[in-house]
């Protein structure tokens, strides 16, 4: 067996984990939709009226997360190059957009390209940046949930209010391990990895901020999530929507073609205490197609060359990691 023949195999296998795996679970996810929902139910929920209330909350919702988004990249930037302005975030983060939209993945791998380029830092620092605003954003749904949480009573809250703030303690404890100033034994070697020089050195004010930009990042979601459940008469209490629509974001990140499947599943399943099963998933299909086409205009009208620039280089990468695997 030759030294190229198991990355041979490598290459040939990760394609299919990388779209054959989000094409199936959007496909079964569609499948027990389309088993357990009348879908022409579901279009006739579907009306202009509904449709004219979300609009200016989405457009909204693309202007404030775009801003927000701008902000952190440069907060978590802003001590490597001093020309990586807020409209060079905006149009990186805009840029890997379009293609989020075709795989959640594929759109952190080109923000990590676009920052590296742009930033003018390595490729382990550009992701290592990247994986901390993602920590972030879990920790900040966490904490959205231990809220709600807090609101409902319920049997059982408490059970689930313990193991959401373990969860954070455990998020914050693993930072603080990062930066502890004693040494760590056996695995001080992990922690001084190139990947985790962001959060390890970032100064604390940075930190404090960039948990306040993506709390407020997350809150504006759930701000969406209300305004979508109000354009299709929806009442759901403040407690039940922090908590369950947190849940509905994380299934979203679960990787599906375009996002879809998973999250519609979850709105249904999660909601189906506050409305029918066809207008939920009316909310959802319109919420979800929504977001889709607000960030594809923002992609193509604000960053075509900067796309374009994350896709030449990914495809560069790729070419000289298989030449240097063979």
């Amino acid at each position: 067996m030759t030294t190229g023949e198991p990355n041979t195999t490598e290459s040939r296998t990760n394609p299919w984990i990388k779209w054959g795996l989000p094409t199936a679970i959007s496909l079964v996810a569609a499948g027990y939709l389309g088993t357990t929902i009348d879908f022409r139910a579901v279009m006739a929920e579907i009306t202009p009226e509904a449709a004219m209330i979300l609009a200016p909350a989405l457009i909204a919702f693309g202007a404030i997360t775009l801003l927000l988004e701008a902000i952190t990249l440069r907060r978590v930037l802003h001590r490597t190059r001093s020309d990586f302005t807020l409209l060079i975030a905006a149009r990186v983060k805009a840029a890997s957009y379009l293609l989020a939209i075709v795989h959640y993945a594929l759109g952190a791998a080109t923000l990590t390209v676009l920052l590296r380029r742009r930033a003018g830092v390595g490729l382990a620092e550009a992701a290592g940046s990247v994986m901390m605003i993602m920590m972030f954003d879990l920790g900040m749904v966490l904490s959205m949930v231990a809220i709600g949480a807090a609101l409902v009573s319920e049997t059982g809250v408490e059970l689930q209010f313990g193991i959401i703030v373990l969860l954070i303690a455990v998020i914050v404890g693993g930072l603080a391990l990062l930066r502890a100033p004693f040494s760590l034994g056996p695995f001080d070697r992990l922690r001084d990895l190139e990947i985790f020089r962001a959060p390890r050195q970032a100064p604390t004010r940075d930190l404090i901020e960039l948990a306040v930009l993506r709390f407020s990042f997350v809150l504006v979601f759930q701000m969406m999530g209300w305004a979508a459940f109000h354009a299709f008469g929806v009442e759901v209490p403040l407690g039940a929507l922090l908590v369950n629509f947190s849940g509905v974001v994380m299934v979203s990140m679960l990787p599906a073609v375009a996002g879809i499947g998973p999250g519609q599943v979850a709105m249904v399943e999660f909601f189906g205490a506050y409305g029918s099963a066809e207008t939920l998933l009316a909310c959802s299909i319109t919420l979800a197609g929504g977001m889709i086409v607000v960030r594809s205009l923002i992609g193509v009208a604000f960053a075509r060359e900067f796309t374009r620039e994350a896709y030449a280089a990914a495809k560069g990468e790729a070419a000289q990691s298989d030449h240097e695997d063979l």
